[in-house]
C-alpha cells in the first residue's frame, strides 16, 4: 500500500470519517457535519477514498461534486464487518501498524510499542483478518514444502496457526490437524472453524506445545514476532512435540535471503516488544541447539519467504 493511502485512511479512520461514510453519512457535507471536520478536508477525503474503490459516488458525475452521494464498497466492508475475520482483509491491521510507526520514536525511547488498544479495540480481529488474507498460492506453497520434510506425516501442529488458512489446507490433503494459538485468537477461530476438523487448543507456544507425538510441527510468520529466546524456546517445545523422526518446519523472511527482510525487521521493531528478522546462521543454531538435524534453509518456491527446517532424530 502506497504511504500516502495507509496515512490518509488512518487519518479517516482517527477522525471519524471511517465510521461516518460506513454508517450514516452519505455526502462531504454530512461528514463534515458528523465529524467535526472542515467540508474541504470532507471533500478530499472522501473523492480520494472513491478513487481508492472503498468508496463509490451515487448521482450525476458530471454536476456540482458537493452534491454527490458516496456508499461504501466491497473494499471497505473490512473497517465495518468482524463478524468474519474472512471479510476484514489487510487493510485495517495495515492501519492499526501505521499508528504504531507513527508513535516509533517513543517506542524506541522506552522499548515498548503502545498498547494495541490505544491503535484499535478490533486490534486482534483486525490482525487475524490481515492473516486471513495470505494469497493462496502461497498458502499452498508453504504446505507442499512442509510436506516434502515429512511425507509419511499423518498428524500435524499448526504452531500459532492464527486464522487456520494453513492448517485448512492440510486438512483438505488429508491430514488430521491441531492448531495451537493465543487464546483471543482461538476465541475468535471457534466462529468460523466450527466446520472444519481441526483440533483448537489456546496456549502460548513458547511456554507449552501439546506434546502428542506429531509427525509434522507446522509454525508460518510467526518467528519474526518472536525474540531469538522465544525461538530457542518454541524450538525446544516443538521437539518435545514430535515423534521420532517427525519434523519442524518454519517459514518467514529471512535476513540475508528475502529481499525486505532488514526492513521488516524495522516494521517489527514498531509492532513488537522483541520481534526481529533472522539470518541463517540463527535459525540454524537454534535448531541444533533443541536437538534437531538435517537442519536446511531454502527458499519457498512461488512464495517470498524461507522454509527453515530440521528433523527430530528417529529411535
Amino acid at each position: 500500500m502506497d504511504y500516502r493511502e495507509a496515512l490518509l485512511l488512518w487519518a479517516a479512520r482517527e477522525t471519524g470519517i471511517l465510521e461516518a461514510v460506513a454508517t450514516s453519512c452519505e455526502t462531504p457535507a454530512e461528514v463534515a457535519a458528523e465529524t467535526g471536520v472542515t467540508e474541504r478536508a470532507a471533500r478530499i477525503v472522501v473523492e480520494a477514498m472513491a478513487e481508492l474503490g472503498y468508496l463509490e459516488a451515487v448521482g450525476d458525475a458530471s454536476g456540482d461534486r458537493t452534491e454527490l452521494r458516496y456508499e461504501i464498497t466491497n473494499r471497505a466492508l473490512g473497517f465495518v464487518a468482524k463478524a468474519d475475520v474472512r471479510s476484514i482483509g489487510s487493510v485495517p491491521h495495515a492501519l492499526d501498524c501505521v499508528d504504531r510507526w507513527i508513535r516509533l520514536p517513543e517506542t524506541m525511547a522506552c522499548g515498548e510499542p503502545p498498547a494495541p488498544e490505544t491503535a484499535s479495540e478490533d486490534w486482534t480481529e483486525n490482525f487475524v483478518g490481515a492473516m486471513a488474507s495470505v494469497d493462496d498460492a502461497a498458502v499452498r506453497a508453504s504446505v507442499t514444502a512442509a510436506v516434502h520434510r515429512n511425507p509419511n506425516a499423518e498428524r500435524v501442529l499448526d504452531a500459532g496457526g492464527g486464522p487456520g488458512v494453513f492448517a485448512k489446507e492440510f486438512v483438505r490433503r488429508g491430514f488430521d490437524v491441531t492448531l495451537v494459538d493465543r487464546p483471543e485468537v482461538v476465541d475468535i477461530d471457534r466462529r468460523f472453524l466450527e466446520h472444519e476438523p481441526i483440533e483448537l487448543v489456546a496456549g502460548d507456544i513458547t511456554e507449552k506445545l501439546p506434546a502428542d507425538d506429531f509427525d509434522l510441527v507446522f509454525c508460518s510468520r510467526v518467528a519474526h514476532g518472536l525474540s531469538p529466546d522465544e525461538n530457542r524456546r518454541f524450538l525446544a517445545e516443538a521437539f518435545d512435540a514430535l515423534a521420532p523422526g517427525g519434523a519442524v518446519v518454519l517459514t518467514d523472511r529471512v535476513r540475508g535471503r528475502a529481499e525486505d527482510a532488514a526492513l521488516f525487521g524495522a516494521h517489527m521493531l514498531a509492532q513488537t516488544e522483541a520481534g526481529d528478522t533472522y539470518t541463517e546462521d540463527q535459525f540454524t543454531s537454534w535448531l541444533r541447539e533443541a536437538g534437531f538435524e538435517d537442519v536446511e534453509v531454502r527458499d519457498v518456491p512461488g512464495f517470498d519467504r524461507q522454509v527453515i527446517a530440521g528433523r527430530r532424530p528417529g529411535d
